[in-house]
């Protein structure tokens, strides 16, 4: 009989930290994706920058205006 009770304490236990966990969550998915007033939005100019390219030469954002940009930020490739 102490086998059931532990088993059901157990299962209860177990649904109340993964409902907290749920919660906890979908409230850290809000402010990971809230955007701030700094975010730029979709057509606005972002602010010019420079960058040293792979064979040595700079880059420069003003320059390559109207231009498909494409940056990649990691190590993956």
């Amino acid at each position: 009989m102490n086998k059931r009770y532990l088993c059901g304490f157990l299962c209860i236990a177990f649904l109340l930290v993964l409902s907290v966990d749920i919660f906890f969550a979908q409230d850290r998915t809000k402010r990971l994706f809230h955007r701030s007033p700094k975010t730029p939005s979709v057509g606005s100019v972002v602010e010019d920058f420079s960058l040293k390219t792979a064979d040595g030469k700079t880059f420069t954002l003003s320059e390559n205006r109207g231009k498909i940009i494409v940056l990649e930020f990691g190590a993956c490739s």
